[in-house]
């Protein structure tokens, strides 16, 4: 095979890389080899945050999400009637593996 022939082959399955629908988490800063960020949302009127519970959403090469990542159901998860915090939580592992979780903490 030419160098010609060779570098075009390294560029198109770059373009194709790059370009293709590989899954991400999309708040804040991400890598596009791994990602394991957690960030603050909000703030709620409980006064402690005893209990936390935990609600998800994961994504598989982009093509397949499923799950719920809602305050309602992390505050259920643990049993929460007051927020005190909420939180998020991603991974992304080359892109083929996404998990965003909300955490809520509460009384």
């Amino acid at each position: 095979m030419s160098k010609k022939g060779f570098l075009f082959i390294i560029i198109a399955l770059f373009a194709l890389t790059s370009i293709s629908g590989c899954g991400f988490v999309a708040d804040g800063p991400f890598g596009w080899v791994y990602t394991d960020t957690k960030g603050a949302i909000a703030m709620g009127n409980a006064e402690s945050g005893d209990k936390v519970g935990k609600s998800c959403i994961h994504s598989f090469f982009g093509g397949i999400a499923v799950g719920d990542a809602s305050i309602e159901a992390a505050m259920k998860d643990a049993g929460i009637k007051k927020v005190y915090t909420v939180n998020e939580d991603n991974l992304s592992i080359f892109g083929t593996y996404t998990r965003q979780c909300t955490l809520v903490s509460g009384l």
